[in-house]
């Protein structure tokens, strides 16, 4: 029998000395649905000292009915910092600006030239994205995989007790799980070296 992705994770977390916390919350069931849903909540922390969290996210209904996936690594911020932020990397759209859309710029062409930065860029934000040392850590963990996003306080991830109402920065696959212990590795690397520059 095939093992579900919480035995999987759960198998990872004890192969490295890690704890687990899994939840999955059953939706009622209704006339129209005949097959279960759950909305699944998995964290792991990096260390005993709960420097970063793997988070694993899946929720079908999460906004108005549109599934949501995604998983990634998170750090706590400094309080503050409170604007919701997205950073990826720039794609041939964005270079040919075939949308025309004003982007938002931090003001060191190398680093403006390879992403794209969405939402509020506050002073705090654009204080902190501004060091060259963030900028480098940043720009390589955009290298881990396609798909790969820099969120800043985007989700909602109550459910993680040291991350409740903290503003945050995560390295995050905002469309699907990822399960393999190599890839995993490598996020909480580099997240840890992200957090080593801001603090």
């Amino acid at each position: 029998m095939e093992k579900s992705n919480i035995e999987l994770l759960t198998e990872f977390a004890k192969s490295t000395n890690r704890s687990i916390e899994a939840k999955e919350i059953l939706y009622p069931s209704t006339g129209v649905r005949t097959f279960p849903q759950y909305k699944r909540l998995i964290y792991i922390p990096n260390n005993s000292e709960n420097t970063s969290f793997f988070i694993w996210f899946s929720d079908p209904y999460e906004k108005g009915g549109i599934p949501t996936d995604f998983c990634g690594a998170f750090i706590k911020l400094p309080s503050e910092f409170k604007s919701k932020i997205n950073i990826r990397n720039k794609n041939i759209l964005d270079k040919i600006k075939v949308f025309s859309k004003a982007q938002n710029s931090i003001g060191n062409p190398l680093f403006d030239s390879k992403v794209v930065i969405s939402g509020e860029l506050d002073s705090s934000i654009k204080s902190l994205l501004s060091k060259s040392r963030i900028q480098y850590q940043l720009l390589e963990a955009l290298k881990i995989k396609e798909l790969i996003n820099i969120s800043i306080n985007e989700y909602k991830i109550d459910f993680i007790p040291e991350l409740l109402d903290e503003p945050y920065l995560a390295i995050i696959n905002p469309q699907s799980w990822n399960l393999d212990a190599n890839y995993i590795e490598k996020v909480f690397s580099n997240i840890e070296k992200i957090r080593s520059v801001i603090y």
